[in-house]
């Protein structure tokens, strides 16, 4: 004689075990992925406030001009982030990898280091981009360049910085500038001249400004999933670049071309990376 009542028991506990089964599988499927894209720079300095006074502390209202002085780059920079915002958007790998892509500005406006960086640890980041342009002394440097914290960082500014993922972050950061190269090359670009730098002079770099916004985040211990990197486009200084980079009748499928390698080199990084153990100690430490 079959007992309906304890059948009814069995069958409702099984359907709740499927159920919160699928629902944890669902939530692993899911999982959403956060990449911050920082708009290098903007607002505007403020006269008679002494640096740490100013609004964006840390983070310069703007560096680079192009040569013909008609852009800066504070501009430029937020125009490539929302372009990177709508790619990702637009993009089906993106969606189905779980990628979430949240902007440090959308407005011209003047942001601290710090704020940035705490954008990228309240949103506990996978990918950290700061999208910034090039200048050089002589005004003839061309080339897409990266830079990222380096490993270690005896006096930096005015504490002792390590980070323990400088590998990690030089690996994603040369995929990123090669793809970013390629993608300018049609139109005038070099990807020869694409390299990837520590902030230190002996990494071949040195502490950029942008650079600060960086290390803030890469100090947050719990960011240690995350890979983080500065971005320099191209040298806008450089006469020949603005010709190409810069061509009213080009200018904005040269951005288009330059945010979709953006997103297929963060995607290729998700889908293939997998974090390492935490806590990664330093060299030597």
């Amino acid at each position: 004689m079959t007992n309906s009542i304890g059948y009814k028991k069995h069958s409702i506990g099984y359907s709740l075990a499927v159920a919160l089964l699928s629902a944890i599988c669902g939530i692993a499927l899911s999982q959403e992925r956060v990449v911050v894209i920082d708009a290098g720079h903007g607002g505007s300095y403020v006269k008679g406030k002494t640096d740490g006074s100013q609004a964006g502390y840390g983070a310069s209202s703007n560096n680079a001009h192009s040569a013909s002085k008609r852009y800066v780059e504070k501009d430029l920079t937020l125009e490539y982030a929302l372009e990177v915002g709508r790619a990702f958007e637009a993009s089906a790998r993106a969606k189905q990898l779980g990628i979430r892509c949240v902007q440090t500005r959308t407005t011209d406006r003047s942001m601290a280091a710090i704020s940035r960086a705490a954008t990228a640890v309240e949103n506990s980041a996978a990918v950290f981009i700061s999208i910034h342009f090039n200048a050089s002394r002589d005004r003839t440097a061309h080339g897409t360049k990266a830079f990222v914290s380096s490993e270690t960082h005896p006096d930096w500014e005015y504490m002792h910085f390590n980070n323990p993922y400088a590998d990690r972050d030089k690996a994603f950061s040369a995929r990123l500038v090669e793809k970013v190269a390629k993608a300018l090359q049609p139109y005038g670009g070099d990807p020869s001249k694409a390299a990837v730098h520590g902030d230190r002079r002996g990494d071949g770099g040195y502490l950029k400004d942008g650079l600060r916004t960086l290390g803030f985040a890469r100090m947050d211990t719990h960011m240690y999933k995350s890979v983080m990197t500065l971005l320099e486009v191209e040298f806008i200084d450089n006469p020949r670049v603005e010709a190409w980079l810069l061509n009213p009748k080009t200018k904005d499928q040269v951005r288009k071309d330059c945010a979709a390698a953006i997103v297929e080199a963060v995607c290729d990084h998700i889908e293939g990376y997998r974090p390492p153990p935490f806590p990664l100690k330093a060299k030597g430490r």
